[in-house]
């Protein structure tokens, strides 16, 4: 049998310590336990510093103490494997299994204990729900809230996306907004960046004349980056639009969409950028053009709440009469997330 072979299989059998181990490409020696690979780092449990992140890149050994679950990038798993990992590959062998061990390139490690909505053995659903109220009594009597809720259903191949929103106001008796929209989105992965996806939304605005504007599409998409951390995707396709109006005649009509929607945690998770954007371009009618975008902060409280700051912009080229082309609404909102 091989040296090299050997000096695996004994750091298997007899560890030094009773931890895992990660050396880096400087030398360092770390010692804790694994909790998860799911990106290009991996989550090590120290016992001074906590979970930290540890680039893939930059680990020329690692060495488990306790069996972990192996995702390779032909989706196959072994289950419970202790393993021993440096820059020439992985060995890897199941407990009590006398056989020789799987030799794997480190390249072809996929995921490390990842979670079930990850591995596809299960499902993650998280969302939000947020409002704002906000009255006023004496020489003015006026009174608004507004609510907004998003739950997104996550798979290994799938993504279930349904959101809504409702804005009212008056003021001393007078309504003087009427709004809501609801959308859906499903999201069908490909492989692990590139998706297909079928959408539909349904929005009403008294005072946009807009009774009802409803959309139904598909398209493709790219999600750049998935994590608890950050996400980025983009995307694009063909969306059939009927916009049924009080006033104005209505519309139908095949639209071009276009949508990005960006997040990232800054300064240890106490604050979160978030950015989304939507067009839609009636194909028969350039001047018929549409944006929406919603851009804020959220700062997390306690127990799962946390408020926004939030900026909403919706532009329409060519509003029906009577109305303008630009609507805009900064709201202060608090709610909670899971």
């Amino acid at each position: 049998m091989k040296p090299a072979l050997l000096a695996i299989l004994f750091t298997l059998v007899i560890p030094a310590v009773f931890a895992d181990t990660v050396t880096l490409d400087n030398g360092d020696h770390i010692t804790g336990s694994v909790v998860s690979k799911e990106t290009g780092q991996l989550l090590f449990k120290t016992t001074y510093a906590g979970i930290i992140k540890i680039d893939w890149a930059s680990i020329v050994e690692l060495q488990t103490d306790k069996p972990v679950q192996i995702v390779l990038v032909n989706e196959t798993t072994l289950e419970q494997a202790l393993f021993s990992a440096n820059k020439k590959g992985i060995a890897a062998i199941k407990p009590g299994d006398a056989g020789k061990p799987l030799i794997i390139a480190l390249d072809r490690v996929r995921y490390i204990n990842p979670s079930p909505a990850v591995s596809g053995k299960g499902t993650k659903v998280h969302g939000r729900a947020n409002v704002g109220i906000a009255t006023a009594n004496g020489n003015t009597d006026s009174k608004s809230y507004n609510l907004d809720a998003e739950v997104v259903v996550r798979r290994f191949t799938n993504r279930i996306t349904v959101g809504g929103s409702l804005f009212k106001a008056s003021s001393n008796n007078i309504v003087t907004e009427d709004k809501n929209t609801t959308y859906f989105k499903y999201d069908y992965f490909l492989d692990k960046k590139r998706y297909i996806y079928g959408d539909s939304s349904f929005a009403h605005d008294k005072f946009k004349d807009q009774k009802l504007k409803s959309t139904v599409g598909v398209g493709y998409g790219h999600q750049f980056i998935e994590s608890s951390r950050q996400n980025l995707f983009i995307e694009g396709g063909i969306n059939y639009v009927r916009d049924d109006h009080f006033n104005s005649a209505d519309e139908k009509y095949t639209a071009g969409r276009w949508a990005i929607r960006y997040d990232q945690k800054f300064f240890k998770n106490r604050m979160q950028f978030f950015h989304t954007h939507e067009g839609l371009l009636d194909l028969g009618n350039s001047d018929n053009l549409t944006l929406i975008s919603k851009t804020g902060f959220r700062f997390p409280l306690l127990s799962g709440m946390s408020a926004t700051l939030q900026l909403n912009v919706e532009w329409d080229k060519s509003p029906p009469a009577g109305t303008k082309t630009t609507d805009r609404k900064m709201l202060f909102n608090v709610g909670y997330s899971w």
